[in-house]
């Protein structure tokens, strides 16, 4: 009787559940604008003027397969940086003829969320962007845009380094 007991014991302690990891989903811009959770992209995306000046010397700086992007954001969340800072930052890379394939956008839950870049940077908060040049971290950009800095600014600054 007590091997029942014994037995029992062992497959209850087997038994604890635990929280599955979550992994980061890469999206294109195409999968935006057809994505549940991203229902607003689209509006903002188009309702965003980048400066025309700024763009054109972000233009003549951006070397393709060089220069990396890379996007971070929690499709559910209503705080300005998902659902202004985001489209507008994908609007200027695609005004400044940032080529698909130099870009890479993540869907998250959470910043806990593994992601394929996990060994080069830690997110603290969503949405995060970061530029690389020749695989060196060149700009970031946490949560949200300084008030003092506009997203071509951001990436000007960037891709001067």
């Amino acid at each position: 009787m007590w091997w029942v007991i014994v037995g029992a014991a062992g497959l209850i302690g087997c038994a604890q559940s635990t929280q599955p990891e979550s992994t980061a989903e890469r999206l294109t811009l195409q999968q935006l604008q057809t994505t549940p959770g991203f229902a607003w992209f689209s509006a903002e995306f188009q309702a965003y003027q980048p400066d025309t000046l700024l763009v054109a010397e972000i233009r003549q700086l951006y070397r393709p397969g060089f220069h990396r992007f890379y996007i971070y954001v929690k499709p559910t969340c209503s705080c300005v940086g998902t659902q202004k800072l985001f489209p507008h930052f994908v609007r200027v890379l695609v005004e400044c003829g940032v080529e698909a394939g130099d870009y890479e956008i993540y869907a998250m839950h959470d910043v806990g969320d593994r992601h394929p870049y996990g060994h080069r940077w830690r997110l603290q908060r969503l949405p995060s962007f970061f530029v690389t040049a020749a695989d060196s971290l060149v700009g970031s950009l946490v949560g949200d845009l300084p008030p003092d800095k506009t997203i071509e600014g951001f990436l000007l600054e960037a891709l001067r380094r």
